[in-house]
């Protein structure tokens, strides 16, 4: 590289401006990182992935992958908003083992306050179980994913999931039908 072009890298590079990506109100502003920018206007749509342990501090919650999207730009600082959230590979891999049955169920939704969801939910069951009781585990599933939609406004049901709440009263109401070992929204 000739030092001309060396030099135009790099002012093109200090002509960017770091911008602070802060999380939404429901994670209470938590600072995601920063990103460069040449403008606010290339800020807008951008991604960016992190597990929930980066937000919480909390070990038990690294598994769990939040993806945000710039939505709004203001001076240096860009507000984001919750496009997406997993589990690792990993973790969802070390909950079935053999012998062990899983449930999948996945659902779209729409919150009270109007925001379309597709929410997937799993169960891991503690030895092998039935299909008519893999039937009767996924309808208490779909309940308790539509119960939560409509009295929940979109932050609030995001809370929940995160939080771990749905899959606790998955847990709950699906152990009458057969031990599970864990149930996760994912």
């Amino acid at each position: 590289m000739s030092r001309r072009a060396a030099r135009e890298a790099r002012s093109r590079w200090e002509a960017k401006r770091w911008c602070v990506l802060l999380a939404p109100s429901a994670f209470g502003f938590a600072e995601l990182g920063a990103a460069p920018a040449n403008d606010e206007k290339s800020m807008l749509g951008r991604t960016i992935e992190i597990s929930f342990y980066d937000i919480t501090k909390d070990i038990s919650q690294l598994p769990i992958k939040l993806k945000f999207q710039v939505v709004k730009v203001e001076g240096h600082v860009a507000y984001t908003q919750l496009k997406q959230m997993e589990l690792t590979r990993d973790y969802i891999r070390s909950l079935v083992r053999r012998g062990t049955s899983r449930i999948d169920a996945i659902k779209d939704v729409e919150t009270k306050d109007g925001v379309r969801l597709r929410v997937m939910c799993m169960a891991v069951t503690q030895n092998r179980v039935k299909t008519s009781q893999k039937r009767a585990i996924r309808k208490i599933m779909f309940e308790i994913i539509d119960e939560k939609a409509a009295e929940l406004a979109f932050d609030e049901f995001i809370q929940e999931a995160v939080l771990g709440r749905i899959a606790a009263e998955i847990e709950m109401r699906a152990k009458k039908i057969y031990p599970l070992r864990k149930a996760e929204v994912r």
